[in-house]
């Protein structure tokens, strides 16, 4: 169950940055994964749940946005393949349905850590902010 390591990274990059805030507490995290990823949402959302506890963010709610897969050909055909799920194999083969090369995934392959929601702190402002979680070039690394 791959889920399980993947949450762990993402737990621990979230109270990295909430710990770089200076926050005691993480209100909410929210996760961005792909469709032609190999992971269970579900079971992303139970893993990342339990390696919560313990943590500033025991009791955050737990957000996972899923992004669907597009691609581009060269011929200048971009869009939803008809058929992603060949994307699902480490070397996809997806084709462009205009001349039927092969086209680059432009997206549908991440797992990311979006966001952390931490409170604001400041004297007569207990409102909350949104804070973003460190941005990663590589997409396919949470």
């Amino acid at each position: 169950m791959h889920e399980l390591s993947l949450a762990t990274r993402l737990v621990d990059r979230a109270v990295s940055a909430a710990a770089s805030h200076g926050a005691d507490h993480v209100d909410e995290l929210t996760v961005e994964i792909g469709e032609a990823t190999h992971i269970n949402p579900d079971q992303l959302r139970f893993c990342i749940e339990v390696a919560l506890d313990g943590t500033v963010a025991t009791d955050a709610t737990v957000t996972i946005d899923t992004l669907p897969v597009c691609a581009r050909c060269e011929c200048g055909w971009d869009g939803r393949p008809e058929r992603h799920d060949l994307a699902l194999s480490y070397a996809p083969d997806v084709r462009c349905p205009e001349c039927q090369s092969t086209a680059a995934l432009e997206s549908g392959r991440e797992c990311r850590l979006k966001s952390i929601e931490i409170p604001e702190k400041t004297q007569r402002d207990t409102s909350e902010t949104r804070e973003p979680a460190e941005n990663n070039d590589n997409n396919d690394n949470p």
